[in-house]
């Protein structure tokens, strides 16, 4: 993919609403949220959020350049946001009555005279784009704790480590294909299919187990329903949420040569293994069918 408009999702939307692709003045946006530092002070305890739309319309070398990225809210801080819907509401509803459309918006840029020049403008979003923080404050999900991943949800195998005073992910291996060398012992390869993966038809019902008292929210890792289902083509389109690349290269990349060069392997790290009945040296060990 060299294009956005080569993108499946944009190829999905043109198929499902014919008029983004009969007229390609319709706009196609895609909404980034992170946290920054004001005046580049680097402080954990100042906390302010932008929102920004990236305009796909502009060629693919212009659409992150200064001057064609709309800013679209600046929550100031210093306290971090709890509910970031409440910002976000003038937004989305803008982004309704784009969908709707703005009848009456004059192409300048049209060199026929007459009735073309006027047209009624439309728009849609895309996707969202961020970070881990950003992902779950846009999105609703969880991305720590009990829950930590958005796409397995309840499905995710986890366990309070004492001696590391965090959350421990077991069984990861199961979500490997079946026949990886990696996947398990031989007998969890032979036995266990790997967990369902959620999409947003299926967070439905944890949703509503959590509204109706049945199980708890952070056991389920969704913390509310964004606000973006307002949308009225939010539940159809093919990507709701994207994971920003840079971060996780770069994070996932650090953490692995740490844990190579045995910067991560300490004794509270052993201990766990201890605790958890897994040999310290098993994430080495691929012989037997590994951990």
């Amino acid at each position: 993919m060299r294009l956005v408009v080569d993108s499946p999702v944009v190829q999905h939307v043109e198929q499902t609403w014919p008029e983004f692709r009969r007229d390609p003045r319709h706009l196609r946006f895609g909404l980034a949220s992170d946290d920054v530092s004001p005046y580049g002070v680097k402080s954990s305890s100042h906390s302010t959020w932008s929102i920004v739309l990236t305009n796909y319309n502009v060629p693919p070398w212009l659409a992150s350049k200064k001057g064609f990225l709309l800013l679209a809210l600046i929550i100031p801080g210093p306290k971090k946001v709890k509910n970031i819907d409440i910002d976000l509401e003038p937004l989305v509803e803008e982004l309704q009555q784009l969908w709707t459309g703005v009848d009456d918006v004059y192409d300048g840029r049209t060199e026929r005279i007459g009735r073309d020049r006027w047209f009624t403008l439309k728009g849609v979003l895309l996707w969202t784009l961020h970070d881990y923080p950003g992902y779950a404050q846009v999105s609703g999900f969880q991305t720590s704790g009990y829950a930590a991943c958005p796409t397995c949800g309840p499905a995710l195998p986890v366990a309070r480590s004492s001696h590391l005073s965090k959350q421990v992910y077991m069984s990861y291996s199961t979500f490997l294909p079946m026949d990886d060398p990696l996947r398990g012992t031989r007998a969890e390869r032979n036995t266990t299919e790997p967990p369902i993966p959620l999409d947003m038809y299926w967070w439905e019902q944890p949703w509503r187990d959590v509204e109706e008292g049945h199980i708890p929210a952070e056991r389920a890792g969704l913390k509310r329903w964004s606000i973006l289902h307002r949308l009225p083509y939010w539940k159809d389109l093919m990507i709701q949420h994207l994971l920003d690349p840079m971060h996780i290269e770069a994070n996932v990349t650090k953490s692995l040569i740490k844990r190579i060069f045995g910067e991560k392997d300490g004794k509270p790290a052993r201990r766990a293994c201890e605790e958890f009945g897994v040999h310290p040296e098993a994430w080495i060990q691929v012989s037997d069918g590994g951990i």
